[in-house]
């Protein structure tokens, strides 16, 4: 054999060498890829929620993985693989993604492995990458204006330690939930925008039933929301109050209007006890005196050192009474001026009546159990009101001018 058919051989095994290299090499590439698909395809997606505060979502399947944002407890995540301790996810919905806007026209890509990274900047990690063709739609970053701002790709991956998240259910589950979450959250701004454009009217003009509809509801049927739950409920405790203030100051001003029309269709109905149904909204008695449990050390009725000051505050107005009565009897002790037979006995809830208005009748409202109405407006300095806040009580009372308020007036003079 000649020595350039000798070359020649050598040469040609040389190549076959080569080409059988590059065939294996390429069959363990499409084995790998292929495993690599089988496995994402022998997991079954699901819908996941955190577990625990301040957990980390990372760019790479690693502690050492670039942080992206913490979720907080009750976060709802979509699963859909694992890398060793990690769970592979969507990105949550609100996240953002960047690609240069030179590789898109009209809305498709133009070029192959078009990077999109987390920021609009070239040193930006890559979170996916576009191919000739795919379409997209975003918008021109305000950041920086050669980027596009889109929504990740569908193959984006971020991920999440398995240990802090519990299996709810399938990828299903997350999308009836954010459902429900929508809903909720547009019940609660409807019921609230309505009652405050209901508020701004006349109170014989508010229709604020719907609104109140929608806070029970919220508290009732979506305790699945605490959040919203909580506020749905503070915002109707708050709509309740400004509803009462604002029935009583439209009864007042009637009454003041016309105080002789209007006071009989308020005044509460005098019956005695042995008469009124247990279950009645309002109980009275012609001899109260005769009714109390713990009678007050009435040497110090006008004693402000016994008293807290709003209790005292009324102490000029109850000395006046006391000195007009006590000129016209013969025992004028100040028992048997509180001790008389016109005392009364009321029931009902005690609430705070704070508004700053001159000549107020009293410091508190008796609430109907009932209807939750006032009927009454009440006073003392001979027992601590504000101790019985909120409470359904029984009180000993005596009448007093209501300086033509809607309601009567009373002084209190013992409460069960």
């Amino acid at each position: 054999m000649s020595q350039n058919a000798k070359w020649i051989l050598t040469i040609l095994t040389v190549l076959s060498q080569s080409i059988t290299c590059s065939l294996i090499a390429e069959d363990n590439v499409s084995s790998t890829s292929q495993q690599n698909q089988a496995s994402a395809q022998s997991f079954e997606p699901f819908t996941g929620r955190i577990t625990r505060n301040k957990v980390r979502m990372r760019l790479q399947p690693s502690l050492d993985g670039q942080i992206l944002q913490e979720f907080v407890h009750d976060d709802l995540i979509m699963v859909v693989g694992d890398a060793d301790d990690f769970y592979a996810i969507l990105p949550p919905k609100d996240s953002k993604a960047y690609v240069f806007r030179t590789f898109v026209l009209d809305n498709k890509v133009e070029g192959n492995k078009v990077n999109v990274r987390l920021e609009p900047a070239l040193e930006s990690p890559v979170i996916a990458q576009l191919h000739s063709g795919d379409e997209i739609h975003g918008v021109i970053s305000p950041l920086n204006s050669k980027w596009l701002e889109i929504a990740p790709p569908a193959s984006t991956r971020f991920y999440v330690c398995k240990e802090y998240v519990e299996k709810i259910g399938s990828p299903a589950v997350m999308a009836q939930i954010e459902k429900r979450k929508e809903e909720v959250n547009e019940l609660l701004n409807r019921s609230y925008q309505v009652s405050q454009a209901e508020l701004q009217k006349n109170y014989d003009e508010m229709k604020l039933d719907h609104s109140i509809k929608g806070f029970k509801k919220i508290i009732n049927e979506y305790s699945d929301f605490p959040d919203q739950a909580a506020r749905a409920k503070e915002l109707l405790a708050n709509l309740q109050e400004l509803l009462l203030q604002k029935k009583i100051e439209y009864l007042e001003a009637k009454a003041a209007n016309n105080s002789a029309a209007l006071a009989d269709p308020y005044q509460v109905e005098i019956v005695s006890l042995s008469a009124a149904p247990i279950d009645d909204d309002t109980h009275f008695a012609s001899s109260a005196a005769s009714q109390i449990k713990t009678a007050p050390n009435w040497n110090k009725v006008f004693d402000p050192s016994s008293m807290n000051s709003k209790m005292a505050a009324w102490i000029p107005n109850e000395k006046a009474l006391y000195e007009a009565w006590s000129s016209q009897n013969s025992n004028p002790s100040p028992e048997a001026f509180y001790l008389n037979p016109e005392s009364l006995t009321l029931t009902g809830i005690l609430e705070p009546y704070a508004r700053a208005v001159k000549n107020k009748p009293g410091d508190f409202l008796l609430l109907s159990t009932i209807s939750n109405l006032p009927i009454a407006y009440l006073y003392s300095t001979a027992v601590n009101l504000q101790e019985k806040l909120g409470h359904i009580s029984t009180v000993q009372v005596v009448k007093r001018p209501n300086n033509n308020f809607a309601f009567p007036a009373y002084y209190v003079i013992s409460i069960e």
